[in-house]
C-alpha cells in the first residue's frame, strides 16, 4: 500500500531525501539525468544507515565503508555484488508516495 514519504517540493534533481514510510528507512534519490527513485535506506554491507551517504548526482557512497551505488539503478559499483532494494514511487498532487509492502532489502555479509 502506498504512503506518503514527502512533499514533491522537496526532493531536488542531484540530491536525496529521507524518509520513514511504514517503519521503514528509505532513501529517493533524484541522479541527474534520471527521474526520482526509492531505495532501502540500509546499506547491505554493513546494515548502517544510508541517511548520512554521499550523493553526487550519480553515485551514492556509503559514509560508512565507501560502498558505491549508481543513484539510478541501486547497483552497486564499488563493493561485493548486490543491488539496493527498490520500492515503487509515484508522485500525485504534490505528494511522494512509496509502497514498502513486499519488498525485501539486500543483505550482504
Amino acid at each position: 500500500m502506498f504512503a506518503k514519504a514527502c512533499e514533491e517540493n522537496e526532493l531536488r534533481k542531484g540530491k536525496y531525501e529521507v524518509a520513514v514510510v511504514n517503519r521503514t528507512l528509505v532513501l529517493i534519490v533524484w541522479p541527474q539525468d534520471g527521474q526520482p527513485r526509492a531505495f532501502q535506506g540500509m546499506c547491505p554491507h554493513s546494515n548502517e544507515p544510508l541517511a548520512d551517504a554521499r550523493f553526487n548526482g550519480t553515485v551514492l557512497t556509503c559514509a560508512h565503508h565507501d560502498w558505491e551505488f549508481d543513484g539510478a539503478s541501486g547497483a552497486c559499483i564499488k563493493g561485493k555484488p548486490c543491488t539496493l532494494a527498490e520500492y515503487p514511487l509515484k508522485i500525485e498532487r504534490g505528494e511522494v508516495l512509496i509502497d514498502t509492502a513486499d519488498i525485501t532489502p539486500c543483505r550482504v555479509s
